[in-house]
């Protein structure tokens, strides 16, 4: 079809018809800012903000006054209430002092006030601190449940003024301030102590019993840290084990260090010998040794070692079971370095893995080659040893204690300067503490007084206390709590649309210069007195209340719980209960954790990592002995 030029021309003069193309739409940031300009001079920034806020006011139509009273009415009484809160807190040391006694033992404050006069009377008398004492009487608690008041009790028949219960507290300071020992190595000992029966009496008797040979032990052999390790070793007993060697308890204390020199530990000698005990199978077992390896399982006297080892077993002899071990492994060492299949056999007739067999020969030949100083604990009887005791008594003699004290606060003492100090100072606090209330019961009576005080002696009577406080809103502006909570709602519900007034601007606006100047100044009129004072009140829905400090905007601080932070990052709060892993800068766990957290590390390219690996292979040879079986040759001597 043919149209005219001239038509065509004619047409171009008619209104163009049709959408707009998308950018002919678009407004540019010069039309928004001349619009806004106009705004701000025709109604002023608080007329703009009014406009905004009427907006949010007709979508409420004023249903949410009701509620923003009821909040900021409870919000204000629960910030009156944490004020006196904390105020009690900070009133109640005595009470604060013994808190983790009424979590432990279950008990009210008071009780828990009495308890703890009776353990700073403790401490003074051990010459430690109150706080310590606590501590260990709250884990003996697992071992003695309920009996917290009982470990307090002194005899006043006794010349040394204690019991049982009470030296117990003094040998868990002992083991924890003196030798760094653990809460599981004082309930230990403390059940082979009650294991040994009437042949003992306290903790402390079988200790001070127990390491009584050390110094001379030490002097012989060259050996140090003797008496931590006895102690210790004997508390980590299974209970089996230790009811098995009460009979001879005199002995015990160089067994377990004789089995420590071989690499394994008395439980493990007496695994070997109850597996024995299965006499058809060991018998067996013996005897296909002796025919791998040629060798008899007898000592120099031609005494059967494995019989030995069951006479000491069933008699425990821990002194005896322990050199039975050692015999063993002098006189069948050599074989069983070279003789694959015997020194398979011998690990399977004492009932213990190949591994462990072979690890056992190496500490002992390390012994061996460490010289005849180190080695001569091996050979040492308890008799041959000085202080050394031949038979246990119920109570130690006055010397024994005195050596025992001496000798852990010397020899054994694992404290620093710096902690020594940390418990001298607590020490100096208990006793200035028992200074200001010496009588009986005082600590209990000045907790329930303030306790009375702050929180009454009925609910009732706490209530009003609390009531008092929550008054002083009332009282100040005459208003009952109706009248105030109107006013609260209002002023907080007009803050709460102005405030959302600004955003809605914000996230109009932001983009356009002049509209910063419009924000900042909005935002300067929230954050004037009547509506930062209002939006400074916020009460708890189903959250707790917080307990602190209550700062100076009238917001409570969060108490310090227990918490873990890496440089740079935030501070992340943890439960008493949860591990926490420590790393160095750097070091190996830190890098881990960065990429396990997306902060970087060093990153593992697993295509290199296999290539690395193939590389390696590829150059590795392996070749087998012409005779494999050289070693199995079965020894065809006659065995007598």
């Amino acid at each position: 079809m043919n149209i005219l030029n001239s038509h065509i021309l004619y047409l171009k003069t008619f209104p163009k018809q049709g959408q707009k193309k998308k950018k002919d739409q678009a407004a540019s940031k010069a039309t928004i800012e001349q619009t806004l300009e106009a705004q701000v001079k025709s109604k002023g920034i608080k007329g703009l903000a009014d406009d905004v806020t009427a907006t949010f006011e007709a979508i409420s139509k004023g249903s949410t006054e009701a509620q923003v009273g009821i909040e900021k009415l409870v919000g204000q009484q629960e910030k009156l209430g944490l004020t006196l809160i904390d105020l009690a807190k900070k009133s109640t040391f005595l009470e604060q002092r013994n808190r983790e006694l009424n979590k432990t033992f279950g008990i009210n404050s008071g009780t828990a006030g009495e308890l703890g006069q009776k353990y700073d009377k403790l401490a003074t008398s051990f010459a430690t601190g109150g706080k310590q004492i606590r501590k260990y009487a709250q884990e003996l608690n697992r071992l003695l449940p309920l009996q917290a008041k009982n470990l307090t009790d002194t005899d006043k028949a006794n010349k040394a003024g204690f019991t049982f219960n009470s030296r117990l507290i003094k040998t868990a300071k002992l083991f924890r301030e003196n030798l760094g020992l653990s809460a599981e190595n004082v309930q230990g000992f403390a059940k082979f102590t009650a294991g040994l029966g009437d042949a003992a009496g306290s903790t402390q008797d079988v200790a001070a019993q127990l390491t009584a040979f050390a110094p001379a032990l030490e002097e012989a052999t060259g050996l140090v840290g003797t008496t931590r390790t006895i102690l210790q070793d004997v508390s980590a007993l299974s209970s089996d084990v230790q009811l098995q060697f009460r009979r001879y308890p005199t002995d015990l204390g160089l067994a377990v260090l004789k089995t420590r020199m071989l690499g394994t530990s008395l439980g493990e000698v007496f695994s070997i010998g109850k597996n024995l005990l299965n006499i058809e199978q060991s018998v067996g077992n013996e005897l296909e040794y002796q025919l791998l390896s040629g060798q008899r399982l007898v000592n120099q006297n031609g005494e059967s070692l494995t019989q030995k080892f069951r006479e000491a077993t069933l008699m425990g002899d821990s002194e005896a079971i322990a050199s039975s071990m050692n015999e063993i492994l002098e006189t069948q060492g050599d074989t069983i370095k070279d003789n694959f299949f015997a020194r398979k056999k011998l690990a399977e007739t004492l009932g213990i893995s190949e591994e462990k067999l072979a690890g056992m020969v190496q500490q002992r030949e390390l012994l061996e080659k460490a010289g005849p100083q180190a080695e001569k604990i091996m050979s040492l009887q308890g008799e041959e040893l000085a202080g050394a005791v031949d038979e246990f008594k119920k109570t130690a003699t006055a010397d024994q204690l005195k050596a025992f004290d001496e000798l852990v606060k010397g020899q054994a003492n694992q404290l620093t300067t710096d902690e020594k100090m940390v418990y001298y100072l607590e020490t100096l606090t208990t006793g200035l503490i028992g200074e200001q209330f010496a009588l009986p019961g005082s600590q209990a009576k000045q907790i329930r007084e303030t306790q009375a005080a702050f929180a009454g002696t009925t609910i009732e009577t706490g209530k009003g206390t609390l009531q008092n406080v929550l008054n002083i809103p009332g009282s100040l502006t005459n208003l009952n709590n109706d009248q105030m909570a109107a006013t609260l709602g209002a002023f907080g519900d007009t803050a709460n649309k102005f405030g959302a007034a600004a955003d809605a601007l914000n996230a109009t606006v932001s983009i356009i210069p002049i509209a910063g100047d419009i924000i900042s100044k909005i935002t300067s009129m929230t954050d004037e007195a009547v509506f930062k004072g209002i939006n400074a009140i916020r009460a708890t829905t189903v959250e707790s209340i917080t307990i602190g400090t209550v700062k100076g905007d009238g917001s409570a601080l969060k108490e310090d719980q227990d918490f873990i932070s890496r440089p740079g990052g935030e501070k992340i709060s943890f439960s008493s209960k949860d591990t926490v892993v420590g790393a160095k800068p750097g070091g190996p766990i830190d890098q881990m954790l960065a990429m396990a957290s997306g902060g970087g590390g060093a990153p593992i390219d697993y295509n290199a990592m296999a290539a690395a690996v193939a590389s390696a292979m590829s150059n590795v040879q392996i070749v087998a002995p012409t005779d494999i079986y050289r070693d199995s040759e079965m020894n065809m001597q006659s065995i007598t």
